[in-house]
């Protein structure tokens, strides 16, 4: 393993990893080279940039790859950024578990659990991942920003933070339908329509929506004789757009629904060799007695106004939604009564757990970018408030023993921030920069009639230093120091009312990155970093041997290099990939972690691939595949060894052809049917994994217009 450590080092260093947005719309295409690269232009910095002008290390995925590299839901982003990794979590079926660069959170079932990922859609913070997991129709780009983005974003973007930006409407009559077919009888129809309302093409409006279901068939429960994983989806997004030549506008109203037979924990047990199997012989066997559900309904909407003003640009940014979600689950997947000295043949469902919670956030954001002195300072400065409510009423039954717990949670946020650019040469660029913020959080809860209240109040200054150097237009470097930080907060997990009122204590992250980004010629792209990040009071979760969870406070050290490349050395081919080597430990000597390796920090992970086309009769033909590579991991802060993940290796491919208005498409993931787990824990008998996705196949038809 250390010899192919080396070995995926010496590869980065010569750039055989890849891409990072590098598909593009011919149409889009500002190269002079038919078959180079153009400007992709982000706006993870709060305004308008070349991707290879942004100096941080941030992964755009386009409208293109997000329709070709089958990016169907957010957990299909990961393969496509180095140091990205995202599931869904353990309760229910519609939550999104995400890390970057091993930082992330994996209670997301919870209205009091916050992630150190922050997820953004249309630069609206998403408080709840719950939503983040389910389809979206039209998407402009997907950005990842990976580390710290503690001034410009803040809140709980002390790992990184993802936005999700979904297409406007255009000043012309356009649109697309597409239908398809795949795995377990699965059905789509989803369609896009965009039309000008004014004849100056200033007013226009566009909507667009989804409908997909599925039957069983992901796993076989054979306790209750059927196949599980039924799911059936809706969602739909209206936009009314004004694009004035100083005065700019737009209205996002979305609306999703959820319904599935939820998530289903495999036991396990260990073998006479000490390995640890399925109780059932098979992943894709649950043996619970209890049918999983999981129903989630999300509506909301944003408001963007930007107006103009000599050097600069003045927007604002508002958020609303609110959600309810319900799922009922056995985590112990199915127990054989003589497991706990019982008699009969029937498999006991002792740990079940059901969840049913309400949450509405409000957000409001005020910015101002532009320049001053003829160029020589760039700035951003704003102002961010958030408030969310949340309540909810978790049930529990653990070896035949109801208990019920009652949630009711607030938190108001408010942040001031500003970053500066001096452009000291055309060259050489400073940045300072630095964010304020202060948050209160109330609780008011109770444990089987036991309260647990609390009132708590954070605040923290994170600043941020850098200076980037470009030699060349096509070659930027960059280094800079910034801060993380996340809020305290309350252990949903808990046992008892006395853990539950127990606030955990803040945590902060100090980074230092340092990376290059080049494009050598117009058919290479290459973009190379590398970062330390000490984390101080890191938030993590422990098990209690009885059902229940606690979160500790550690502090320390993770450090890595991360790679994505990209090359078109000829005509219609792509050759493309992104690769990480990671290390972590903690520094904190006492404790239960202490030796541990940190949860979700693969040492090394890899995805390689290439894309080609070529032209065929009155049409174009389009295919390719990639490859991704993760060495195992501990999914687990304990490290026990029912969280131990193993190394994996997944393949996934497509084939098209193009013809006029009509794109058909065959795309395949996990195309080596590898069965494998994303976590798991244990007390007792119960020792539940939860499987990843099997083989499946999606063919798909589009027409556009």
């Amino acid at each position: 393993m250390k010899a192919f450590s080396k070995g995926l080092l010496l590869a980065t260093a010569i750039g055989s990893f890849p891409a990072m947005a590098a598909a593009q719309d011919a149409a889009a295409n500002a190269s002079s080279d038919a078959n180079g690269f153009g400007d992709i232009v982000v706006t993870s910095q709060r305004t308008e940039q070349r991707l290879q002008d942004v100096p941080i290390s941030v992964t755009a995925i386009t409208a293109d790859e997000i329709q070709t590299r089958q990016v169907n839901t957010p957990t299909d982003v990961a393969r496509l950024v180095p140091n990205l990794k995202l599931d869904g979590v353990t309760g229910g079926s519609a939550g999104l578990k995400a890390y970057i660069r091993g930082g992330g959170g994996t209670d997301g079932g919870y209205v009091m659990s916050e992630a150190e990922v922050a997820l953004y859609i249309n630069d609206v913070y998403n408080a709840r991942m719950q939503g983040a997991l389910m389809d979206f129709a039209e998407i402009e780009r997907i950005e990842v920003l990976r580390g710290p983005q503690g001034v410009l974003y803040g809140r709980n973007a002390s790992a990184g933070a993802i936005n999700i930006i979904t297409k406007q409407p255009s000043d012309e009559f356009t649109g697309n339908v597409q239908v398809g077919y795949g795995t377990w009888n699965e059905r789509r129809v989803k369609g896009y329509i965009s039309v000008p309302l004014s004849e100056d093409g200033k007013w226009a409006a566009s909507f667009n929506g989804i409908v997909r279901a599925r039957d069983g068939g992901r796993q076989y429960n054979a306790t209750l004789d059927k196949k599980v994983g039924k799911e059936d989806f809706k969602g739909g997004q209206f936009d009314l757009a004004y694009k004035g030549d100083v005065v700019k506008a737009r209205l996002n109203l979305f609306y999703l629904d959820l319904n599935s037979d939820g998530q289903w924990s495999v036991n396990t047990t260990t073998n006479d060799e000490g390995k640890i199997v399925p109780l059932s012989g098979s992943y894709r066997t649950v043996l619970s007695p209890v049918a999983s559900d999981t129903r989630v309904k999300q509506k909301g909407g944003s408001l963007h106004l930007s107006a103009d003003y000599p050097g600069g640009t003045l927007t604002s940014i508002t958020g609303y939604s609110e959600m309810d979600d319900f799922w009922i689950q056995d985590f112990s997947g199915g127990v054989y009564p003589s497991m706990i000295g019982s008699t009969g043949t029937t498999p006991l469902a002792l740990f079940v757990r059901s969840s049913d919670s309400q949450q509405w956030q409000f957000s409001q954001e005020v910015n101002a970018a532009g320049s001053l002195a003829d160029g020589l300072v760039d700035y951003v400065v704003g102002f961010y408030y958030f408030h969310e409510n949340g309540d909810q009423i978790v049930d529990t039954t653990t070896f035949f023993v109801p208990s019920r717990t009652n949630f009711h949670a607030k938190t108001d946020a408010w942040a001031g921030y500003g970053q500066l650019t001096f452009n000291v040469t055309d060259q050489l660029a400073l940045i300072a920069g630095g964010r304020y913020t202060l948050e209160d959080k109330a609780l008011n809860a109770d444990i089987g009639g036991d309260p647990a209240v609390s009132r708590d109040h954070y605040k923290k200054f994170t600043p941020k230093l850098g200076v980037n150097f470009k030699p060349s237009n096509d070659v930027l470097l960059y280094g800079s120091y910034s801060v993380g930080f996340k809020s305290g907060g309350y252990n949903g997990l808990a046992s008892t009312a006395a853990q539950l009122a127990a606030a955990f204590k803040p945590q902060s992250t100090d980074a230092f990155e340092a990376g290059i980004k080049a494009d050598l010629g117009s058919t290479v792209r290459v973009a190379l970093s590398g970062f330390v990040n000490k984390i101080k009071n890191r938030q993590e979760s422990i098990n209690l041997g009885d059902g229940g969870f606690l979160i500790e406070n550690y502090n320390m050290t993770i450090k890595g290099l991360e790679a994505e490349i990209a090359w078109k050395p000829a005509y219609g081919l792509q050759i493309w990939g992104n690769g990480a080597l990671n290390r972590g430990k903690y520094r904190t000597s006492g404790g239960s972690l202490a030796g541990n390796a940190p949860p979700f920090l693969p040492d090394y992970q890899a995805t390689v691939g290439f894309d080609y086309n070529f032209d065929l009769g009155s049409g174009k033909v389009k295919f390719g595949a990639d490859a991704n590579f993760r060495d195992k991991f501990f999914s687990t802060a304990d490290n026990a060894a029912i969280g131990a993940v193993t190394s994996t290796q997944i393949v996934n491919a497509y084939v098209g052809y193009d013809v006029g208005p009509w794109q058909f498409q065959v795309a395949g993931k996990n195309l080596l049917n590898q069965i494998n787990w994303q976590t798991g824990f244990g007390f007792s008998v119960v020792n539940p994994r939860f499987m990843t996705d099997p083989r499946t196949v999606l063919a798909t038809a589009r027409y556009s217009f």
